[in-house]
């Protein structure tokens, strides 16, 4: 049981590590990679950061989620997402992208986990910061400078060897839409309980309100 609690709390500095032991490895052994592996393998990496940037550095992407993704102001600390649900969506979202890696001629899914670190544009520079009011959310830094680029690197690979159909944008379009439906929203609704014992761990419940506090247009003071 307290291994099982302390993966609920700590799973993105598992990834953050998995991270850095990838990128030591590339940079050691520099295997032969061909360019789409590249750019998907730059694409976890990128989600790896994504996730320390929301739970660690400065933490508090829970709380944002469950107020603004699903407008829960009662029990925001638990429901609809709660400390399982949340790594179950974030763990599921490694192994889909690990899958693309290894999979690199199924352009199609290589596609749509790219468009699913694209699709979190719309969430953290748009949605998040209008609904909140504030010029910063857990998460932003790494969504405006690393999706954006790694999104591009990819596409532009596939488009200059002439892959980029509409076959495969289609492709990719299911597969986005299977990854919000399968390891974002199935997760939360099958596991959400308001007296769940999985309660998100209280720094998050801190660093959220830190935030709010730093981060919202003219007006300063400790978020509830």
């Amino acid at each position: 049981m307290i291994k099982v609690n302390w993966f609920l709390k700590k799973w993105h500095l598992v990834g953050g590590g998995l991270g850095l032991v990838l990128l030591a490895t590339l940079l050691s052994w520099q295997p032969t990679l061909s360019g789409l592996q590249f750019w998907l393998i730059a694409n976890l990496l990128a989600l790896f950061a994504h996730q320390v940037e929301e739970y660690q550095l400065p933490g508090g992407a829970p709380l944002v989620i469950n107020r603004v993704v699903y407008r829960e102001k009662e029990q925001p600390d638990r429901y609809p997402g709660n400390a399982c649900s949340i790594m179950v969506v974030n763990v599921t979202a490694w192994l889909v992208y690990g899958l693309a890696i290894l999979l690199p001629h199924c352009y199609w899914l290589g596609v749509g986990v790219i468009f699913f670190s694209l699709f979190q544009i719309l969430g953290h520079l748009f949605e998040m910061n209008l609904v909140l009011r504030v010029w910063y959310n857990p998460g932003l830094a790494t969504t405006i400078t690393l999706f954006p680029l790694v999104g591009w690197g990819y596409l532009h690979r596939l488009a200059q060897q002439h892959l980029l159909t509409a076959a495969t944008l289609a492709g990719g379009g299911l597969v986005l839409l299977a990854c919000i439906l399968g390891t974002i929203v199935l997760p939360v609704q099958v596991l959400k309980d308001r007296a769940t014992r999985w309660v998100i761990d209280p720094r998050q419940v801190a660093a959220f309100r830190r935030v709010m506090a730093h981060c919202r247009f003219g007006q300063r003071g400790v978020a509830k």
